[in-house]
């Protein structure tokens, strides 16, 4: 992998996390309401997945970056 592909990799972490936060942090959404967490927080836990994966990606992307900083 090249450095371009780092960039491109962590420019794409940063919508994905971007997404997860501002759905954590609306109460009023679907996957934050009462429906969506009745039996178990599935919604919340879901959102935090998508969350996890974003920042995956962005400290894969700063690993990449890291890497091949001299190239």
């Amino acid at each position: 992998m090249s450095k371009i592909d780092g960039v491109l990799i962590f420019l794409l972490g940063i919508p994905i996390t971007l997404m997860a936060w501002v759905t954590m942090s609306n109460p009023h959404d679907y996957y934050m309401s009462v429906e969506a967490n009745a039996v178990f927080p599935l919604g919340i836990l879901f959102i935090a997945c998508v969350g996890a994966m974003g920042l995956t990606l962005l400290i894969t992307g700063l690993a990449i970056i890291y890497h091949r900083r001299n190239d």
